[in-house]
């Protein structure tokens, strides 16, 4: 009797184990949870809803392109869903939850923490593509689409928010008849082309993730400004915090923007809402900061890019027919000893030669074309000082050195009638130099009326024979930008914030306002 109990025993726990392996086989066949495994696993359903077939699924994509490209990277979308039959997001990884990369959530995530770059999240449909991957992961379809059109869906726009994203990180958000106040010249951009979408698509093809990392820009003052929008974020609603908050976003936009002209090594940067210069060489890490005086609210610096090729010593200005107009003519008609005052000379333009400024009769000349010239003598009191740095413009601007040395002990330095003039001008001399070369910076101090501080310049001062540097060519042209921020990294790498002094930022916090690019 015990031995057939036991016997009965041994065949119910077999039998349970059997049942217990069977289940266990059944869980490997059919997973509990709704989420594929793969898309293959979607062919396997009978539902026709579920059936993929990648020539629907492109032909649906090519009817959302639009046929009239607006943008570049509306190009590129075009011509790849047109002309190829690859696609960036139709993997495993789309519909299954165990690949540890998934390249279409990631891609996701970057999209969502546009707010980092002080730009709405709105701007790209996050929530409509997730709500479509949860309907191809729960394969929970809504009535009347199937799974090539919820495919086609993602998959294009993933590629289409991917190329604006990176385009638009890469060059800036707003439109190029946007970003410049009316009243100013453009510095010229870099803009996103064809060429460059189609490298930021071959960069999603060969590695997704290190695509969308190297999209994020990495300059120095943007990561900054965005530690400082996260900072400032978290005051609070303010309107402190609105101050602050506006400056960020201005400058994060600006600070996308790409020169046209290449800055190479060695550049100089005059931030004409800092009142500051930048001079920088990247080789030896090293930057020349100093003060400058730019033009007044009426007479505002333009903003431009040139190629600094010469420096020229002592020179002779002359005078402007705007000047002469609207501030000499006044000037001499209340003091007559203005031109002696300033040592200034007076030539007809017709002749070349010189005449007396008390035989002319300038009030006939105050509203009009004045058919003299007015230049004034050279060293001593001269406006431009004893030093000047040239540079094609068409506005008859330049760097110069400054006898008005109180100028760069006021806060608000916007004082001249455009130009930019230097509180450091004989160091920035020194800095344009190819090289170190004592012999010619004693040249140069010589001609300043500097004394010479090596032996061969003392010598050189003494000598009768000796010809003063009149200019100078520079053996290699230095880039120069003639920027506007009002947030900038100073050489100490501190964040500065600056008044908006010629009230450029509000045409640009509301070309965002209209386009809604405010977080």
């Amino acid at each position: 009797m015990e031995e057939l109990y036991m016997r009965n025993r041994r065949l119910f726990w077999g039998a349970v184990i059997l049942f217990v392996v069977c289940l266990a086989a059944c869980k490997k066949e059919k997973p509990q949870s709704l989420i594929p495994d793969s898309l293959a696993f979607l062919q396997e359903l009978f539902n026709p809803a579920y059936q993929i077939d990648a020539d629907s699924i492109r032909l649906m994509i090519r009817s959302y392109l639009n046929e009239n490209p607006v943008t570049p990277w509306d190009s590129a979308l075009l011509a790849h869903y047109r002309e190829k039959d690859e696609f960036f997001w139709l993997n495993d990884s789309l519909v299954s939850d165990k690949p540890a990369t998934q390249v279409a959530d990631s891609m996701l995530f970057w999209l969502g923490d546009i707010s980092r770059h002080g730009i709405n999240p709105n701007l790209y449909s996050v929530n409509s593509i997730r709500e479509r991957l949860q309907q191809i992961r729960s394969l929970k379809l809504q009535e009347g689409k199937t799974m090539n059109r919820l495919l086609a869906d993602v998959e294009y726009q993933l590629t289409a928010a991917y190329l604006s994203y990176v385009c638009q990180l890469k060059f800036g958000f707003l439109p190029s008849e946007r970003r410049w106040n009316d009243s100013i010249n453009r510095i010229p951009l870099k803009h996103c082309d064809v060429t460059f979408a189609n490298a930021a698509l071959d960069s999603l093809r060969a590695n997704p993730i290190a695509a969308f990392h190297r999209a994020q820009p990495s300059s120095p003052l943007y990561r900054k400004m965005q530690e400082e929008l996260e900072r400032v974020n978290a005051w609070g609603k303010t309107d402190t915090t609105d101050y602050y908050r506006n400056r960020l976003l201005v400058n994060m936009e600006r600070a996308r923007w790409q020169y046209a002209l290449e800055k190479g090594k060695k550049y100089v940067v005059a931030n004409v809402a800092a009142f500051m210069l930048q001079a920088i060489n990247e080789e030896m890490d090293s930057i020349l900061e100093m003060r400058i005086c730019v033009g007044s609210v009426k007479n505002k610096t333009p903003l431009l890019s040139s190629r600094i090729y010469y420096m020229e010593l002592n020179p002779y200005w002359n005078v402007p027919q705007s000047i002469i107009r609207k501030e000499i003519i006044p000037t001499y008609r209340r003091d007559t000893t203005y031109f002696t005052r300033n040592r200034m000379k007076v030539y007809d333009n017709k002749t070349g030669l010189q005449v007396d400024p008390h035989s002319i009769r300038w009030a006939k000349y105050a509203g009009k074309g004045v058919p003299y010239t007015v230049k004034q003598d050279n060293k001593t009191g001269n406006s431009l000082g004893r030093i000047i740095f040239r540079f094609p413009n068409p506005h008859s601007v330049y760097l110069h050195d400054t006898p008005s040395r109180w100028a760069f002990t006021r806060k608000n330095r916007a004082v001249s009638h455009g130009c930019v003039r230097l509180q450091k001008a004989l160091d920035f001399a020194f800095f344009l130099l190819k090289d170190p070369d004592e012999l010619l910076e004693d040249r140069i101090r010589i001609a300043m009326d500097i004394k010479p501080v090596s032996e061969e310049g003392k010598k050189l001062s003494n000598s009768a024979t000796y010809n003063e540097l009149k200019h100078y060519s520079l053996e290699k042209y230095i880039p120069l930008f003639i920027d506007y921020q009002t947030v900038y990294l100073s050489a100490d790498n501190n964040l500065r914030y600056c008044e908006d002094i010629y009230k450029y930022d509000s045409s640009l916090l509301k070309a965002m306002d209209d386009l809604n690019l405010k977080p």
